[in-house]
């Protein structure tokens, strides 16, 4: 239980890490290759720009997991606590819309990738399959997110709720 409870704290900054570090070293030396020996190493540009494509979409998880993500908090300013618990809610359902359309669409264009019609990167072979797998898996990781902060929403509203009665009989 406690791997399971770590692995969903930390995943997508360990994946991060990851894809950052070897992101730096390819690109490192591919400056290296390039400008040193003077022999471009065309495979590590095209794997870079692939581990980029997978942070986007994990930094977007991350991002959500962390409320990180743009919005108007002029907007919220507007409301009192229940239109601003309404208004998050609606928020992370539209969202919720967007990210099981994305991962659908996703999951589509991956498989035809790699059953239906096959393609492999120009440079390394790799099948595209993986590239394109990037986008549901992080959309994916984007709704459990989601997900999670709804029910964190909706328990610090209930746990605000609870409270109030508290602080009244507190005061009397």
């Amino acid at each position: 239980m406690n791997i399971i409870r770590y692995l969903d704290e930390n995943i997508e900054r360990i994946l991060l890490m990851i894809t950052l570090s070897l992101m730096c070293i390819l690109i490192g030396l591919q400056i290296i290759f390039r400008y040193v020996i003077s022999f471009p190493l065309a495979w590590t540009e095209e794997i870079a720009r692939y581990l980029f494509v997978w942070m986007i979409y994990l930094g977007a998880s991350l991002a959500f997991k962390r409320r990180r993500h743009l919005k108007v908090d002029a907007v919220l300013l507007l409301f009192g606590p229940t239109g601003k618990f309404v208004l998050q809610l609606v928020s992370n359902m539209l969202c919720v819309v967007f990210c099981l359309f994305v991962s659908y669409y996703g999951v589509i264009i991956t498989y035809r990738m790699q059953f239906v019609l096959p393609q492999v990167s120009p440079t390394v072979q790799i099948p595209m399959a993986l590239a394109y797998a990037a986008v549901p898996v992080g959309t994916i990781l984007m709704l459990i997110r989601l997900t999670q902060d709804t029910v964190l929403i909706v328990r610090e509203r209930r746990n605000k709720e609870q409270a109030e009665p508290e602080k009244e009989l507190l005061q009397q």
